[in-house]
């Protein structure tokens, strides 16, 4: 691959990791979408697969893959704040210069709205809630699991 489409390929993961900050999270401010990135790269780390892989994953995160879910039509402008917000995420994300605020969380919701019997049974009363952000509460394996 060339240097050029390199960094093509680099701007792309970025722009969808920001997209899908802007999606999940943009009514948690910038502390969500700090939460929702790490959620992300703890998932890489984990070895799910790489950021694209796990973004587009069915239901993973409905904003982007979720059948019926209004979030998946809507796109924000290049000079939306909330999005600006995500860009500057991303890039502190990938500079490594930003800690994780989950505490190491694979999974999270707003358990207002889940309505998922599996994700009630294998997540929220399976696993340690590891922190609450704005709406979102956070899950990661119990510390036996590993």
């Amino acid at each position: 691959m060339t240097d050029s489409a390199e960094q093509a390929a680099r701007d792309y993961d970025g722009i969808l990791l920001a997209l899908t900050l802007w999606r999940e999270a943009r009514g948690e401010g910038i502390e969500g979408m700090r939460a929702v990135a790490h959620v992300i790269a703890n998932r890489v780390a984990a070895g799910w697969g790489d950021r694209h892989a796990i973004i587009t994953a069915l239901n993973q995160f409905t904003s982007m893959t979720g059948i019926g879910d209004s979030q998946t039509i809507l796109w924000p402008t290049s000079t939306d704040p909330s999005f600006i917000a995500a860009l500057s995420v991303v890039a502190a994300l990938d500079s490594g210069t930003d800690t994780d605020p989950t505490n190491g969380a694979l999974y999270y919701a707003r358990l207002s709205q889940v309505t998922s019997t599996w994700f009630k049974t294998h997540i929220i009363n399976s696993m340690d809630r590891c922190a609450v952000i704005g709406h979102h509460t956070f899950f990661k394996p119990k510390a036996s699991e590993g």
